[in-house]
C-alpha cells in the first residue's frame, strides 16, 4: 500500500490509539531480530546441554571435536535462525499490510508474547525431533536384513537418506511454523495502529527475501550433501568445512543480494513475499541445473590427468567459485524478468518513451 510522504495537517489532536511512535515503524524487524536471536540462542543451549550433561556428553564431545560434524552444526544452527527471522518478518509484514497499519500500540509486549510462545515451541519442537529420530532409527535397526538384501550397494546412501530427508523437511518445516504461530498468536496481544498507514513493500525487502531464502537453499543443500559426502573423504580439514559451510553461504546471499537489488524493479504494484521466495528458490535451482550441465560438458572434454590436476588446484577451485556466483547472479537477473514481469515491461515501456 502507498502511503505518500505528506499528509494535510488539521487543527484535530492525534488520537493516541492511532498515533505511531517512529521506533513502532521497524517492527516486522524487531520481531525478526528476536525470533532469530531466540533461535540461535535455544540452539547454541540444547547443543551445551548434549555436550556438557547429557548422559552421553562424553561421547558426543568426541564427536563434536570432529570438523566434519562441527561445520554442519554450526551451519544449521545459523540456519534456523535466519529461517525464524524470515518467517517472522514476513508474517508480520503481511499482517500490518492487511491491518492496514504501520505498527502497534504496544510494540514491546507484542515482542515479550512472540519470545514466550516461541520458547514453549522451540521446547516442544526439540522433543517432536528426538521423537521422530527414534522412530526412524528403529526402522533402520529393524528392517536393517531387508534393505541390505533388497537395497545392496546403495544401502549406505539409502539408510543416510531415510535417517536424514525426512528430519531434515520435518525440522525445516516446523522452524517456519513456529515463527508463523509466535507473530500470529502475538498479534492477538495488540492492537494494531490504523491510522498510521501501513510501511509500503519495497524492492530492497524482496531482495532480501530473495537472498536469505537463496541462503537457506544453499546451507540446507550443502547439509544433506555434506552427510554423504563425508562418507567418501575424510581429508577434509576444519579450514575446508568453513569455507564450504560458512564462508560459501554468505558469499553467496550477499552476491544475490546484490543482483537482486539491481534487477528487482522499484515498483512491485501487488508484488508481495511469496514472490520473492519464488525468485531466491528460482535462481539457486536454476544454477544449479546450469552447474551440473556445465560440470557434465567439463568432464567430457577433460583428460584424466587434467582432471586429477584440476582436482588439487586452488586456481580450478577459485574459477568454480566464480562459475557458481555468476550462474546465481544470472539465475537472480532471470528470475526477477519472469517473477516481476509486468513491472519489468512497463519500465521498460517507459525507458523506450524517454521518460526514465
Amino acid at each position: 500500500m502507498f502511503v505518500p510522504d505528506f499528509l494535510p495537517l488539521t487543527g484535530n489532536p492525534p488520537d493516541p490509539m492511532t498515533a505511531l511512535p517512529d521506533r513502532s515503524l521497524s517492527l516486522p524487524w524487531r520481531l525478526a531480530t528476536a525470533a532469530a536471536c531466540l533461535n540461535l540462542a535455544y540452539a547454541i543451549l540444547l547443543q551445551a546441554y548434549i555436550v556438557l550433561a547429557s548422559p552421553f556428553a562424553e561421547r558426543m564431545r568426541e564427536i563434536y571435536e570432529r570438523p566434519g560434524m562441527l561445520a554442519p552444526t554450526v551451519a544449521q544452527m545459523f540456519a534456523g535462525a535466519v529461517l525464524g527471522g524470515l518467517v517472522a518478518w514476513c508474517t508480520a509484514q503481511r499482517w500490518l499490510a492487511r491491518q492496514g497499519a504501520g505498527g502497534v500500540d504496544r510494540p514491546g509486549k507484542m515482542v515479550a508474547v512472540l519470545l514466550a510462545v516461541l520458547l514453549v515451541y522451540n521446547v516442544l519442537h526439540s522433543a517432536a525431533l528426538t521423537l521422530l529420530q527414534q522412530g526412524m532409527f528403529w526402522l533402520i535397526t529393524t528392517y536393517r536384513e531387508w534393505l541390505d538384501e533388497n537395497l545392496g550397494f546403495y544401502r549406505d546412501i539409502t539408510r543416510a537418506l531415510v535417517m536424514g530427508v525426512p528430519l531434515k523437511l520435518v525440522g525445516i518445516l516446523l522452524g517456519g511454523l513456529g515463527s508463523w504461530l509466535a507473530v500470529r498468536v502475538a498479534a492477538w496481544s495488540v492492537t494494531p495502529a490504523v491510522g498510521a498507514g501501513a510501511r509500503p513493500y519495497l524492492a530492497r525487502h524482496a531482495a532480501w527475501i530473495a537472498g536469505a531464502t537463496l541462503l537457506l537453499w544453499q546451507v540446507h543443500v550443502s547439509l544433506a550433501l555434506g552427510a554423504f559426502l563425508q562418507m567418501q573423504t575424510l581429508s577434509a580439514d576444519l579450514i575446508q568445512y568453513a569455507f564450504g559451510y560458512w564462508v560459501l553461504p554468505v558469499v553467496v546471499m550477499a552476491a544475490a543480494v546484490l543482483a537482486c537489488r539491481k534487477a528487482v524493479p522499484q515498483a512491485l504494484g501487488a508484488a508481495g513475499v511469496g514472490r520473492a521466495v519464488a525468485h531466491g528458490s528460482f535462481a539457486f535451482w536454476m544454477a544449479q541445473v546450469l552447474g551440473v550441465g556445465l560440470s557434465i560438458l567439463a568432464l567430457r572434454a577433460m583428460s584424466w590427468s587434467q582432471l586429477a590436476r584440476a582436482s588439487s588446484s586452488n586456481s580450478a577451485a577459485v574459477f568454480s567459485l566464480a562459475v557458481y556466483i555468476a550462474l546465481l547472479v544470472l539465475g537472480c537477473v532471470i528470475g526477477a524478468r519472469l517473477f516481476y514481469r509486468r513491472r519489468n515491461a512497463e519500465r521498460d515501456t517507459l525507458i523506450d518513451a524517454g521518460r526514465v
